[in-house]
């Protein structure tokens, strides 16, 4: 307790000085005798604090963190103190805490004798909109972390400012990326960290959030929820159906260890933008067509030259049957160069894509109309299938049921060295499918020349990979190679 007038005023040695003064006034002269002498200061302070506490009337006095009290300190001893400074002190006490928190035999003792101690309550509850404008500063960052907190109802200042720590550490990582990686990242940030510090019932449990790695993972009969995972559920569904993928797992790192993996992070924030970019493109794409179906005016350079634009921009993303259906487009209004122009364009920014090209695909095999579409996607193919590796190769053949005559041709013409090394490197399913891929073309008749080359060629690595142990020798039994009895 000090003097009103030195109120705001920092505590100094005069200050202590003039406070001890002031209650020993109040005692009296018989208190001096008690603190006489040179000893130091601090050999009073059990003395002083007696003292202290029976000057204490008419005081206000405030407890705080009541719910943080140490294990060895009885509930009902606090509030038998808030009941001896209210009755016998004439005090008036204002107890603060955070009633959610108390732990079950503290909430006990508080419920069965508040009624006793505790006159008036009032519920501090602030909203999760006062606490964004308590915590939370006004830019970008802030304004789109403030929509997260508001969607989730998040009301604990401490948490939101939390949140916009971390986020201080994602923004300059992520600054060069789409805004919309850096909303996801935001969105991504704002949940989990309330649910890595929140400790409120309702907040959901930081594991079982992690864990939801599928927007539709509520409706997997083989999992039964609980009644609080159920509301768990409730929570994510309402913020846009929130599950985890990998971007998240980035977030989800920084959120435990304080600190970012930037290599990681930005390996799957690169993923993040490019389907950011193909979407976009994709309504880049759209957009342009709506230029022709939406209305009857005189726009055909209008029409061309945005249709031109989005190839040349976004052709990475635009699908093959789209590509069709632009230069048919472009040819019935007699711009041939300019669909010529488009195809080589795209067939260059795609190059790489081997599958693309490939017009045996179910996919788009009655689609694509162009002549000239299908005569260039099919050099392409021609021109990159020649370079695949045998597993590749093999994975293809296996996708289609190995009806494949030109893979057959490049695969008979492998060495005996190259299906041992794939043999070697290949575990489980997919060298059982390998294998007996091969082989079954011994198991057939009428082989061609081609597939009686490839069994060979195969039975022979086994054989090789076969007499490098008896441990393999029995393992390429099971595909019915033997290995000569001298071993």
């Amino acid at each position: 307790m000090i003097d009103t007038s030195a109120v705001g005023s920092r505590p100094t040695v005069e200050s202590f000085k003039s406070n001890t003064a002031a209650l020993f006034k109040t005692f009296g002269k018989k208190s001096l005798p008690m603190i006489s002498g040179s000893a130091a200061i601090n050999h009073y302070h059990p003395l002083l604090g007696s003292l202290s506490f029976l000057s204490l009337e008419k005081t206000v006095i405030c407890i705080d963190d009541f719910e943080r009290k140490g294990s060895n300190i009885a509930a009902q001893d606090i509030l038998g103190l808030i009941t001896q400074l209210k009755e016998q002190k004439k005090c008036k006490v204002v107890l603060i805490l955070n009633d959610e928190s108390l732990s079950a035999g503290s909430s006990s003792d508080y419920i069965k004798l508040r009624e006793k101690v505790i006159d008036t309550e009032l519920r501090f509850a602030p909203t999760s909109e006062d606490c964004v404008a308590i915590a939370l500063s006004g830019d970008k960052i802030a304004a789109e972390l403030g929509a997260n907190v508001i969607k989730l109802g998040i009301s604990n200042i401490r948490i939101i400012k939390k949140i916009e720590t971390l986020a201080a550490l994602l923004q300059p990582l992520l600054k060069a990326y789409e805004p919309q990686v850096i909303s996801r990242a935001m969105r991504a940030l704002t949940i989990l960290s309330w649910c890595y510090y929140g400790q409120s019932n309702n907040t959901p449990n930081y594991s079982f959030v992690v864990g939801r790695n599928s927007a539709f993972a509520d409706i997997n009969n083989d999992v039964a929820l609980t009644t609080q995972q159920q509301s768990w559920c409730a929570i994510l569904r309402n913020y846009d159906n929130y599950s985890v993928a990998d971007f998240d797992l980035q977030i989800a790192r920084l959120v435990e260890n304080g600190y970012v993996d930037e290599k990681n992070l930005l390996a799957e924030a690169d993923r993040v933008n490019e389907e950011v970019l193909a979407a976009r493109s994709e309504d880049s794409f759209q957009e342009a067509w709506c230029k022709f179906n939406d209305s009857f005016a005189a726009n055909d350079q209008e029409v061309v030259d945005c249709l031109a634009a989005s190839f040349k921009h976004n052709a990475r993303y635009i699908s093959p049957t789209n590509l069709d259906g632009t230069v048919r487009l472009l040819r019935y209004l007699g711009r041939g160069k300019m669909a010529t122009k488009i195809i080589e364009l795209y067939v260059d920014k795609r190059g790489s894509e081997a599958e693309i090209f490939n017009l045996d695909a179910s996919t788009i095999t009655a689609e694509i109309g162009d002549l000239e579409v299908i005569a260039r996607f099919k050099e392409k193919y021609e021109s990159v299938r020649t370079k695949r590796t045998l597993r590749q190769i093999c994975d293809y053949m296996l996708a289609n049921d190995g009806d494949c005559e030109a893979e057959e041709i490049l695969l008979s013409q492998v060495e005996v060295g190259a299906f041992v090394q794939l043999f070697k490197t290949l575990q489980g399913g997919e060298l059982s499918n390998c294998v007996d891929m091969c082989l079954k073309f011994s198991q057939l008749g009428g082989m061609s020349e081609q597939q009686r080359t490839i069994s060979d060629q195969a039975a022979e690595a086994l054989k090789i990979i076969g007499k490098e142990s008896k441990l393999n020798a029995s393992r390429v039994r099971r595909f019915g190679i033997r290995v000569d009895r001298g071993f």
